[in-house]
């Protein structure tokens, strides 16, 4: 099966010309839907697209990410989790292409806790379908992480987590990230998970709280106990570790978890679980991406 696949996010527009898993051709432009504005969409995609379009007349066509948000080209309503690819292929909105060609684009996921609560994942889906896990704890950091469990193939639940928005605010827009310098120590990343888990630990007197130890980073550079050099790894490593205390209590009973991201994040996180003495699977997000989203295809079009 060969298809045409538009990773659309907020700032990029990333694209591939794919055949059984294969990945045969690639673009990438800074055309995310955050610089957009509404009908333009349609008109980035002809440009870096439309030599695909006319050399595979019969190529189904998937966008999935940011595009079906309310900034996005068309408004794909989340559908309700869990979900497998069939309920995920069901819900995708069509949008024109033009000269009779229709793209379809990939809704995200409604997750309900409780009934007062609510989270939601937009691209992250098809990353969890593609984990290669029918079973198990998928972990994809970013922005906002998410941690998916997996069920026979569905995506049974999740959670999200601020961790990457959270880090930025605190070195770009807070006293708190200030006194930090670069290049960072990455000693300071180890100091930090060790932190988030003493705050996680039975000694009640060493759980003060994420906000306090926060603060106490800045504390510690200021008196002269941290050099500046280790605070930006520091505050990475506690925001981390306090990222997996939280997924690990929600989604307890797992061993093992599978993570989707770039080597280098991925590392991260590796560490992070390895303190908790559990073992991990790192996958390239590219690969989950495309596997994914030819299930959700072969799902759409089986009987």
């Amino acid at each position: 099966m060969r298809f045409i696949l538009a990773d659309w996010g907020t700032t990029r527009f990333r694209a591939y010309l794919v055949e059984s898993e294969t990945i045969l051709d690639r673009v990438s432009a800074p055309s995310g839907v955050s610089v957009l504005k509404p009908g333009e969409h349609a008109g980035v995609f002809s440009r870096q697209c439309g030599h695909w379009l006319s050399e595979n007349p019969d190529a189904p066509v998937v966008l999935v990410g940011m595009v079906g948000s309310r900034e996005g080209w068309a408004v794909a309503p989340y559908a309700p989790c869990p979900a497998d690819a069939r309920d995920i292929a069901r819900a995708m909105v069509p949008v024109d292409l033009g000269n009779g060609r229709q793209a379809h684009i990939v809704p995200g996921l409604l997750f309900e806790p409780a009934p007062e609560a609510c989270d939601v994942m937009r691209g992250e889906e098809t990353l969890a379908l593609g984990s290669a896990i029918a079973d198990g704890l998928v972990c994809l950091p970013g922005t906002h992480s998410k941690w998916v469990v997996m069920s026979g193939g569905r995506i049974e639940r999740f959670a999200s987590y601020m961790t990457g928005e959270m880090y930025a605010l605190l070195r770009e827009h807070s006293m708190i990230g200030r006194p930090a310098t670069e290049p960072g120590d990455p000693s300071g990343f180890a100091m930090g998970l060790a932190a988030a888990e003493r705050n996680r630990g039975e000694d009640r007197a060493a759980r003060v709280g994420l906000l306090n130890l926060l603060f106490g980073a800045r504390a510690a550079v200021v008196a002269g106990k941290m050099e500046p050099a280790r605070l930006g790894p520091y505050l990475s490593g506690l925001l981390t570790g306090d990222e997996v205390n939280g997924a690990l209590s929600q989604f307890a009973g797992y061993d093992s978890v599978t993570i989707i991201a770039d080597q280098a994040r991925a590392d991260l996180y590796v560490s992070a679980l390895e303190a908790r003495r559990l073992h991990s699977t790192v996958r390239a997000p590219e690969t989950a991406l495309v596997v994914g989203i030819a299930q959700i295809l072969r799902c759409r079009d089986a009987p």
